[in-house]
């Protein structure tokens, strides 16, 4: 009898790894890169991942200070590390509308990734976090597909096809 072909097993990433329904959100409320910023950490305090958003947020404005995290198609990576921080998370929120970034192309950002983890000189898992974000979104079809997904099933298993792509 014929046994239907076994899938092959992948292991998760580390962004996979890091994507949770609770810290994503469908529609961001702000327009402005300020707003938004506040908008994300108080998202992630009201699930627990930091009990001090305010510290937390200005750690991120000092970041935003350097140099935007908009890196252009539409797309910001917010990400700072922090002491008031209690686990590494990822948080995507989506804005259909644009918001106001400052991205280095000037171009409204409609998907936004923040990553926060506690400070630590050897965490690789950071970086690869930011590298993984960058290869998922690098194609416009796929951030559009983000864009459309319709709830967080979606959005993990498009960005887990592309990271297996």
């Amino acid at each position: 009898m014929p046994t239907a072909p076994i899938a092959e097993q992948r292991p998760a990433t580390h962004l996979e790894n890091h994507l949770r329904a609770d810290l994503f959100i469908p529609e961001i409320k702000n327009k402005r890169k300020a707003a938004v910023l506040e908008e994300l950490v108080g998202h992630l305090a009201d699930r627990g991942i930091t009990r001090f958003p305010e510290p937390v947020l200005e750690v991120l404005r000092q970041r935003e200070a350097l140099g935007s995290t908009g890196v252009g198609k539409g797309i910001a990576i917010p990400h700072a590390r922090s002491t008031l921080v209690a686990e590494r998370a990822v948080l995507v929120a989506r804005s259909k509308k644009g918001i106001e970034f400052e991205s280095l192309d000037e171009h409204p950002v409609h998907l936004c990734f923040l990553i926060v983890a506690p400070p630590s000189e050897n965490d690789p898992v950071y970086l690869q976090l930011l590298a993984e974000i960058v290869k998922v979104v690098r194609l416009s079809r796929v951030r559009q597909k983000l864009l459309d997904a319709p709830d967080f099933h979606a959005v993990r298993s498009i960005i887990s096809g592309q990271l297996h792509e």
